[in-house]
């Protein structure tokens, strides 16, 4: 019976999750891991994960998410599956006071400025390995070590954000007499486990990334504003990369969400080039 598996059979996601009709009596109770998710979804007794089960006689269940278009594709193809966890890191960057700098400038001019920034941000990201996911304003979303292994894909991303920090600032220079004030970006990047899959509905559906180290990944963004740094980077990232931090300032922040601190790598626009 096709289903929805998005953890791949772990437990660790809800979506195969069925409702018990008939034969209760020969299911074993939940293992620890299938009851943390059921607890976490709120499931009433009757509730049980489809790929936890193993049932020792009939019994009758009814698929409580059951996929609509994508019914007609055959299970166990790429587009049939909506995503797995995969080790990644996430690449967030956004140009600061970009509000204050667009307040007096005609839309048409803030297009080419955008453009002109964007094409910077993207045949960077995809020179050094990654992949562009999403732009959202003046902010960029990128996902390094699909086709890497862990130590490469943060290499590439620090790599990266030293690039990307050393052509925004030629774009500034270019651009000065047109700007009230110089242009600066903000980098904040994180590696983890992270749910990859296509998402989305119809023509727009593209594979991007969801989970806490994507969360993480948009704090640190947040993080390199407040310490009006260019780059802030994650423990995980320094330790994975091998990267020199000797020189290299470093807090412990808290991260809404995770019960401990996280220590955080932080870079100025001038010491970044220290990674390319």
């Amino acid at each position: 019976m096709p289903h929805y598996s998005v953890c791949g059979g772990k437990g660790q996601c809800s979506t195969c999750r069925v409702q018990i009709i008939e034969g209760a009596e020969n299911l074993p109770s939940p293992e620890p891991l299938e009851q943390k998710t059921l607890n976490r979804i709120g499931a009433t007794p009757d509730v049980r994960l489809a790929c936890q089960l193993r049932p020792i006689g009939n019994v009758s269940v009814v698929p409580l998410l059951t996929p609509m278009a994508e019914a007609t594709i055959p299970v166990y193809t790429q587009a049939a599956s909506p995503g797995r966890e995969r080790e990644i890191v996430v690449f967030f960057c956004d140009l600061r006071h970009f509000t204050s700098l667009t307040e007096s400038r005609l839309p048409f001019d803030i297009v080419f400025l955008l453009n002109r920034y964007f094409a910077i941000v993207g045949r960077i990201i995809e020179e050094n390995g990654g992949r562009m996911d999403k732009f959202i304003g003046d902010g960029a979303m990128a996902l390094f070590g699909l086709r890497a292994t862990p130590k490469e894909a943060n290499r590439q991303a620090l790599k990266a954000a030293a690039a990307i920090i050393r052509e925004i600032d030629k774009l500034s220079a270019e651009l000065a007499d047109d700007l009230a004030a110089p242009l600066e970006i903000a980098i904040g990047i994180h590696t983890g486990l992270a749910v990859v899959g296509s998402m989305g509905y119809g023509s727009v559906k593209n594979v991007t990334a969801i989970g806490d180290t994507v969360n993480v990944a948009s704090r640190l963004e947040s993080v390199a504003k407040e310490f009006n740094a260019a780059l802030v980077f994650s423990e995980p990232v320094a330790q994975l990369s091998e990267a020199d931090i000797a020189d290299t300032e470093s807090r412990e922040i808290a991260v809404r969400g995770r019960g401990e601190p996280l220590r955080v790598y932080i870079v100025s626009k001038e010491a970044s080039a220290h990674f390319a």
